[in-house]
């Protein structure tokens, strides 16, 4: 076995520790924000990481509305990509694909 190998739940809490990261990366410069601010989205992340609502049947990431939408920055279009990767290992580890 890999000693760095992580189990699922580490995994998940690795990656969403990265958004997290990013979000308040994007946060932080002006520049790199297109529509709004993602200050909602933060702290619904935190509560969502917090109470690990991923391990529930409710554990769709609650993304702003507009995320996704055209005109998001390079940077507002990787974090988007960041949560639809770890969504999708949530479904495939935790909830059987």
């Amino acid at each position: 076995m890999e000693t760095n190998a992580l189990n699922p739940e580490d995994h998940i809490q690795q990656r969403l520790q990265a958004i997290i990261e990013e979000t308040h990366s994007i946060i932080n410069d002006k520049h790199k924000q297109s529509f709004g601010s993602l200050e909602y989205f933060l702290e619904h992340i935190l509560e969502y990481r917090k109470e690990k609502q991923y391990m529930t049947d409710e554990w769709h990431i609650r993304t702003p509305r507009w995320l996704g939408e055209y005109g998001n920055t390079p940077e507002e279009e990787k974090l988007l990509s960041d949560i639809y990767q770890l969504q999708a290992y949530i479904a495939e580890k935790l909830k059987g694909g």
